[in-house]
């Protein structure tokens, strides 16, 4: 399993459990989409606290995602990249089109999510 879902209200918080390389970003992206069946939401927010990398395909995965959620409105967050992931979503453009907050930033946004994001 790649993706840990929590949900309140009109919000999905999914927390990625490993680096997204070439070998698992297909199993990524249809995990994302059967993460989000049945769910009806206007915001989700993706928490990379347990990747420690992303090669080009999960990049993609991620820009591939990100494409379906903007084209139906949601709202995309991202959270606990760290320095190296930080980096990467900077240099492929993803800070562009995704809004990056800090752990910090993030719970005092959505406090609901604090207990998920803590284990």
């Amino acid at each position: 399993m790649l993706i840990q879902t929590h949900s309140k209200d009109n919000h999905l918080l999914f927390s990625i459990q490993k680096d997204i390389l070439m070998e698992n970003s297909r199993e990524f992206y249809q995990e994302f989409e059967k993460s989000m069946e049945g769910h009806k939401f206007g915001k989700l927010t993706l928490d990379f606290a347990q990747v420690k990398f992303l090669d080009s395909s999960g990049i993609g995965a991620v820009i591939k995602a990100s494409s379906a959620l903007h084209n139906r409105g949601i709202e995309i967050y991202v959270t606990n990249l760290n320095k190296n992931l930080n980096s990467v979503f900077r240099l492929s453009g993803l800070n562009h089109i995704l809004s990056i907050l800090t752990f910090d930033e993030y719970i005092t946004k959505f406090p609901e999510f604090t207990k998920a994001l803590e284990s």
